[in-house]
């Protein structure tokens, strides 16, 4: 059966024997050798060709190549080509959906707040792009609270919207002189000036309420007083605990109950004061009869008894861990860029056991950030 990938070779050498073995040591497998007065011709295989080039190249050995038109080899494919044909046919058909959605620009303005637009526009998930208003997206994000100005376009099979914020301008009225404070201790990783002297430098690690921009002008002669403004970036940890006694006491019920029935007229109990027979106990009521001026309830005392309880960690961790980590990232805002995934660190201390999730994560820290209210959510 001819391979219609060979390409055949046409040498000037008399050094047949010792290129073909040479060939042969490399692995080149060849076929058809012919003898003739210029040399020797042989096939091989394309994807073999290029190795059997370097050698020739190598032994100085002159040669001239012809290979199979791969067009007309791949007609005589039918069922390669009709692959061939289907993958073509699902690449240009895949080019016509967008299937995911890339949002930018945004602080202060919550992104969930942008996806429901794009949700409500039926933007969510496989869709097909003619079905797809993008002028009407755009009118709408604009209209949200906070945003100036969005872009959305398409490309490729992803849908992209770049937003910019209103500027929160303050009023002279509303300047004054205060410092620019830490809200959260870190260490410092940016800090952006606008007004005022810095008054922490990169690296530095700082605690929650040290000044970070002082309101004054430093000179020569002097210090001159200025509103305090910009943006101060550090690397902060957030951290969650969890406790875990390996023994705990517990009430639980014993199966045990009594019950009594009290008596009211108008308001006023006739019946004797019941008392429960037990020293730990639930207590339920429930009203029997009730005419208005005649009122009969049921108490029900049931017993309780303390019981040792045994923790199994290995059971009952992946639950608590699954929980303190959401906790954890609900306390994280949105904005914030994370330089690690949740960490854990355990210890056993007095018969409990004590587990700390920290993450690490770079945001703003100064007080003139208006944090969002949503979660990183990660």
């Amino acid at each position: 059966m001819k391979n219609f990938g060979d390409v055949t070779f046409f040498l000037r050498t008399k050094r047949v024997p010792y290129l073909l073995n040479r060939a042969m040591k490399a692995g080149i497998s060849v076929s058809e050798v012919r003898l003739t007065a210029e040399g020797v011709s042989f096939k091989t295989s394309r994807r073999q060709s290029g190795d059997l080039r370097r050698i020739l190249l190598e032994e100085e050995i002159e040669y001239r190549e012809r290979g199979k038109n791969a067009f007309r080899a791949l007609l005589r494919r039918p069922v390669l080509l009709a692959s061939l044909a289907l993958t073509m046919a699902a690449i240009s058909v895949f080019g016509s959906f967008v299937c995911g959605v890339e949002i930018t620009g945004n602080h202060y303005v919550n992104t969930a707040s942008i996806r429901a637009v794009l949700t409500e526009n039926k933007v969510d998930g496989f869709v097909y792009k003619g079905e797809i208003d993008l002028e009407k997206i755009r009118e709408e994000i604009v209209a949200l609270d906070g945003i100036s100005f969005a872009s959305v376009s398409v490309k490729g099979n992803r849908l992209y919207v770049n937003v910019k914020e209103e500027i929160l301008s303050l009023s002279p009225e509303e300047e004054n002189l205060s410092p620019v404070l830490a809200e959260r201790a870190g260490v410092v990783t940016k800090i952006v000036a606008e007004s005022g002297t810095p008054f922490v430098s990169v690296g530095d690690v700082v605690k929650e309420g040290d000044v970070l921009i002082a309101p004054v002008y430093a000179f020569t002669e002097g210090e001159a007083p200025a509103p305090a403004k910009g943006e101060v970036y550090a690397s902060t940890v957030y951290t969650k605990e969890i406790v875990l006694p390996l023994f705990s006491v517990q009430n639980e019920r014993t199966g045990a109950e009594t019950s009594c029935r009290e008596i009211s007229l108008f308001g006023r109990k006739i019946s004797e004061e019941s008392a429960s027979p037990y020293l730990s106990f639930d207590l339920t009521e429930k009203v029997i009869f009730d005419c208005g001026f005649l009122r009969v309830t049921e108490k029900t005392y049931l017993e309780k008894r303390e019981i040792t309880v045994c923790h199994d960690f290995d059971l009952e961790a992946p639950a608590l861990l699954e929980k303190a980590r959401a906790e954890l990232l609900a306390d994280v805002p949105f904005h914030a860029y994370a330089t690690t995934g949740v960490l854990a660190e355990q210890k056993k201390l007095d018969n409990m056991l004590y587990v700390v999730l920290y993450y690490t994560v770079v945001q703003r820290i100064d007080s003139l950030f208006l944090p969002d209210s949503g979660s990183a959510g990660r």
